[in-house]
């Protein structure tokens, strides 16, 4: 067997600690990657804990960020908050159940109102706006079910609800400014002829029965113009029969 070559084994021997440095690092990456792959498995396991008790709206912005890259975000935070505003409008009604006098409907606007910023959170996601107009329309019916005649007959109460709405309107601006700047993304196409006339139906009901007078005054007049422009730029609305 020849002699090893002195050249080689110098060589060998030169890179030999920076073969063994690239050995440890190598094990270091493995190590990681496991520790990497456990957190991210920790962390799926926590957002389905919190989607499966519909906490999804109130998690703190560094969890919501991270749940939102989920393609499905838009439909299950609009299914958890359609839930919540649900069960605080039951709660609502219970209280006042239990109570000999009226609830201010301050009371009932300030309690309602916290919903708006996890609407508006949901309108900035994929699809979310179309889920965030039908949620604002909803807000709004839960505050008309509450109030009785003597809601509706107070000045204080008046100003209040009216108070309420405007703040609806504002945000709902926004959510329809949204869904507009969607384009034909919507399938099926958003009909907003059709939701034209439903929310005027609604705004006429109430200012001859209820007495308010304005019901999303902004968001209409901006619908509104998008069904007079028509279709031919964008292929946005959907016109009904």
């Amino acid at each position: 067997m020849p002699a090893p070559d002195p050249l080689q084994r110098a060589f060998n021997d030169a890179i030999r600690p920076y073969l063994d440095q690239i050995e440890i690092l190598k094990n270091q990456i493995e190590d990681s990657n496991g520790q990497i792959q456990q957190l991210e498995d920790e962390r799926a396991d926590m957002h389905a804990w919190i989607d499966k008790r519909g906490l999804r709206a109130d998690v703190p912005p560094s969890i919501s960020r991270a749940m939102n890259s989920d393609p499905m975000a838009a439909q299950t935070l609009n299914h958890h908050l359609d839930r919540k505003m649900t069960i605080l409008n039951s709660d609502l009604h219970r209280l006042q159940d239990s109570l000999v006098s009226p609830l201010p409907t301050a009371t009932f606007a300030n309690t309602l109102t916290t919903l708006i910023p996890s609407i508006e959170n949901l309108s900035a996601l994929p699809h979310g706006p179309q889920f965030a107009f039908e949620l604002l329309i909803k807000l709004g019916g839960n505050m008309n079910s509450h109030g009785g005649e003597e809601g509706w007959n107070s000045e204080v109460d008046s100003r209040s609800r009216a108070d309420f709405y405007a703040r609806l309107d504002e945000c709902m601006v926004d959510v329809v400014r949204q869904r507009l700047g969607q384009g034909s993304d919507e399938d099926p196409p958003w009909d907003i002829k059709r939701d034209v006339k439903r929310l005027e139906k609604t705004g006429g009901f109430l200012r001859s029965q209820l007495g308010l007078q304005a019901y999303f005054p902004r968001s209409l007049d901006l619908m509104r113009y998008d069904v007079k422009r028509g279709d031919g730029q964008s292929g946005r609305v959907q016109r009904s029969p």
